[in-house]
């Protein structure tokens, strides 16, 4: 029988994801240097919250349901794009 798996450890597992990626990312870019992005349960419960939000929204943006909002923003940044260069 599996166990009784919550939508906040989805996310907690989302998010640990997301910054170990970021930490073998940072090595790659400064392998002398000590990295800044600890491991999850190393932050404060409300700086966890936050990260936990910001990958949430994240993970909501990639839907399909975000589609018509998604367009338009693509939309606005080509139009940026040449202004940009």
């Amino acid at each position: 029988m599996a166990p009784n798996v919550t939508n906040r450890q989805r996310l907690e597992f989302a998010t640990a994801g997301f910054l170990a990626e970021m930490r073998k990312q940072w090595a790659k870019l400064h392998p002398e240097d000590p990295c800044p992005i600890k491991n999850l349960a190393d932050y404060p419960e409300n700086e966890r919250s936050a990260l936990m939000a910001g990958v949430q929204k994240s993970i909501q943006y990639a839907g399909a349901d975000t589609d018509v909002a998604f367009a338009a923003w693509l939309a606005r940044r080509e139009e940026e794009l040449p202004r940009a260069s």
